[in-house]
């Protein structure tokens, strides 16, 4: 419990304090690293934690954000369009979540892709309310207020502190009686079943937490990028976030923010050089997932434990010195 209050305080140590050492184009898309992990996390809850593979989370960050671009145009108040953003994906994750649940493993991953395509789709020919291919603006101004948050750094801490909170608040409900729930069920469903839980209330309470999240990094999304478009709500965003979760460690909370974070800056850097970049990003994902299974966090994991082999090793051969030369001592005694 103590190192995972410590990895807590070194996070958001190392979040508070990345602005000051890198620079305004590196803040950019730190704070774009952050509003994906957002979403990264919130879909690791639902793969990791409860076991549901879906291609349709990204529906939920669509919401989110044409939440915040289309009510924006008649509300400023940033409090109540994160919430609304929030809590109407939440509803609809609710409501779409008491069917889908119902459906296996394969159809569960089926049924989510065809409704994140079906809001694809509406979003592209509803252009009078969301502006169709072309997208639209967001007129609404970030301000928690304390005036509008227009800088690079003021809109990073902002994404920092929101990160933040979600992190702690996803850490302490794993850590609950429910989370554990949701994770046994996820290892044995039947067992969990066997002992009295209602698996099918549990695996809809991370759904709809999972789907509202997404929602709150939609929103958070449209402040940061002044633009949405389909293209939010489209499965190769969710192809991308599901990706994320799998290169940071699938079953942890902190490895799709690791992932997150080396996939946007493969990204970026790989379509700086070339317009193939996404051949060349899909060989080096391909790669990453085959070498390292488990993600990044098993390579930590496997490095701390062998660094700790290596330290245990030296005081094993010590310790045989030292039992050696005491029974030398015992039998040359008179």
């Amino acid at each position: 419990m103590k190192q995972k209050y410590l990895s807590l305080a070194v996070l958001a140590v190392v979040t508070l304090a990345l602005p000051w050492v890198i620079s305004d184009y590196g803040v950019n898309l730190a704070t774009e690293v952050l509003i994906m992990s957002i979403f990264a996390i919130s879909l690791g809850l639902i793969m990791g934690y409860a076991g549901m593979v879906s291609l349709g989370h990204a529906a939920f960050f669509g919401i989110g954000a044409y939440t915040v671009a289309i009510l924006g145009q008649s509300m400023t108040n940033t409090y109540a369009l994160l919430a609304l953003a929030l809590v109407l994906a939440g509803v609809v994750a609710l409501c779409t979540g008491m069917l889908f649940i119902r459906t296996s493993s394969f159809y569960f991953l089926m049924i989510t892709l065809a409704f994140g395509q079906m809001l694809y789709a509406l979003a592209w020919q509803m252009k009078p309310l969301t502006g169709g291919s072309d997208g639209m603006k967001v007129s609404a101004a970030l301000d928690f207020g304390w005036g509008e948050i227009g800088s690079t750094h003021g809109l990073y801490y902002a994404m920092a502190i929101a990160f933040l909170l979600v992190y702690v608040f996803l850490r302490l409900f794993v850590d609950s009686p429910a989370g554990r729930v949701i994770k046994g069920i996820m290892e044995n469903e039947a067992r969990m079943r066997a002992l009295g839980y209602n698996t099918r209330v549990y695996k809809l309470l991370a759904y709809t937490l999972a789907g509202a999240l997404a929602g709150f990094a939609g929103g958070l999304y449209a402040y940061y990028n002044m633009f949405v478009s389909p293209d939010l709500t489209n499965w190769m965003l969710s192809g991308e976030v599901m990706m994320m979760v799998i290169i940071g460690g699938v079953g942890t909370l902190f490895g799709p923010v690791l992932g997150s974070g080396v996939f946007i800056l493969l990204q970026n850097w790989i379509s700086n050089d070339t317009e193939r970049w996404p051949l060349i990003m899909g060989a080096l994902l391909v790669l990453l997932v085959m070498v390292g299974r488990g993600g990044i966090v098993n390579w930590f994991r496997l490095a701390g434990q062998y660094l700790q082999l290596r330290r245990r090793k030296p005081l094993s051969a010590a310790s045989a010195v030292a039992h050696a030369a005491h029974d030398a001592n015992e039998e040359v005694a008179p």
